[in-house]
């Protein structure tokens, strides 16, 4: 591959792929796996939507990350790990950078006008406000992190409304602080990596601010996770698999790797991080066999 197709694909996390990929599919994958439970969907119906929302989060997390650079790219240059990205290291301009950008929001805003006006409108706002504004709360916050999973979360609401075309507020809501906290989670862990760079560039972040209470913090977080997917589950009249495969096995795996993990050191955080599409495809499959279970009855 050519060195400025190289930078450029680099540029979008792909080489990372699936990770990155898939923690940014996952509010999608909840969301829609619980409305398609909710109206008992035909499987294909199931199939075709969910690789539909798997493209859209791929096109999302690879403009998030655009974004990113270009924001971040005076900042990644003073950390170790990131000095070499395209932006940061001059491989890629931010021209070039723009354009690719311009291309990936294009696509996503088509995607978007497929799924119906609310949808249509949801995405249209929550892009620009929650996924562009995220690297800048590196500079005014210390719970970048958590603000991460309130951006990320904007795709329980608009999966939820595009398969059902009505809000339920009280199901969405539990999901995606249910997202939200596992997001928070994972996202604090993976910034471990940069914690002693991040002090000398000035770049908030919760993995500095938390400091040794990261662990206990975290477990809290994992806690809400938890009781937000268990009443999820209940108001979606969710059955037995699902709170074994999507509510119990996730939170303590999510707790195992909270007290496991060594914050002081990156390859041990990199690996915990990369661990995390294991949780969150947990909740899937446990919403799958559930989705599988109620049409088979259904049909008997």
């Amino acid at each position: 591959m050519p060195s400025k197709a190289r930078a450029l694909f680099e540029l979008t996390r792909l080489h990372w792929f699936p990770v990155g990929c898939d923690c940014m599919f996952w509010p999608f994958g909840w969301g829609f796996l619980s409305a398609a439970y909710r109206l008992s969907l035909p499987f294909d119906e199931v199939v075709r939507n969910t690789l539909f929302y798997a493209l859209l989060a791929i096109l999302v997390h690879c403009a998030g990350c655009i974004i990113d650079d270009i924001l971040d790219r005076d900042f990644d240059r003073k950390v170790e790990r990131s000095k070499d990205r395209p932006i940061a290291s001059g491989a890629v301009t931010t021209t070039e950078a723009s354009v690719l950008l311009a291309v990936l929001v294009a696509a996503l805003f088509y995607m978007f006008s497929t799924c119906g006006p609310k949808a249509f409108t949801l995405g249209v706002v929550a892009f620009p406000v929650c996924v562009t504004s995220y690297p800048l709360m590196k500079r005014w916050m210390n719970w970048p992190s958590l603000y991460l999973g309130f951006a990320v979360s904007w795709a329980v609401p608009g999966t939820w409304v595009t398969t059902t075309g009505h809000y339920n507020w009280g199901i969405i809501l539990n999901i995606a602080i249910a997202s939200c906290c596992w997001t928070c989670i994972y996202d604090t862990i993976y910034a471990c990596q940069d914690k002693k760079d991040d002090v000398k560039a000035g770049v908030k972040s919760m993995a500095v601010r938390l400091g040794k209470a990261i662990r206990p913090v975290l477990s809290l977080f994992d806690v809400v996770f938890f009781v937000c997917l268990l009443w999820a589950g209940y108001l979606n009249d969710q059955r037995l698999p699902f709170y074994v495969m999507s509510a119990i096995a996730p939170f303590l795996l999510c707790l195992w790797h909270i007290w496991s993990f060594d914050q002081n050191d990156p390859q041990d955080c990199w690996k915990v991080f990369t661990a995390a599409r294991y949780g969150g495809a947990m909740i899937c499959a446990g919403l799958i066999m559930d989705h599988y279970l109620k049409i088979t009855s259904l049909a008997g």
